[in-house]
């Protein structure tokens, strides 16, 4: 049976459409951080006015997902810590900052976390670093 001249063409288009739709995708990742971990300001631009829980639902919601983590009083939570410091109080404290004054927000695992800010971070942090 011949060879049909068209069928190594169509083969590579096929392949073309196949690395194209590869490259296409970004995995949730945003065009400006690349980082599915990490916001920065160019991110928040589009939200300036809104508050940074409200822009994080939005755009990394699995930072704000129950954690497997579970302390004595049930699952534990997030822990939020802004320019260094360790924030008291739950995840709704981040309704307090307007994502136009946020330099970048980033979601660390519980190993990182702890390594870095110290016991208690069982279910990983938001770490935000404000403008300046």
């Amino acid at each position: 049976m011949p060879r049909s001249p068209y069928r190594s063409v169509r083969w590579a288009a096929l392949s073309l459409a196949v690395v194209v739709a590869g490259c296409a995708s970004t995995s949730g990742r945003s065009p400006s951080s690349g980082s599915a971990d990490v916001l920065i300001a160019e991110d928040l631009e589009p939200w300036a006015a809104e508050d940074l829980l409200t822009v994080i639902q939005r755009l990394r919601p699995r930072w704000l997902t129950s954690p497997l983590a579970v302390g004595m009083s049930g699952p534990a939570p997030r822990s939020v810590v802004v320019d260094d410091v360790r924030q008291p109080g739950s995840l709704e404290l981040l309704r307090g900052y307007v994502a136009g004054h946020v330099a970048e927000a980033r979601f660390m695992n519980a190993r990182d976390a702890t390594t870095r800010y110290g016991i208690n971070m069982m279910s990983g942090a938001i770490v935000v670093r404000l403008k300046r």
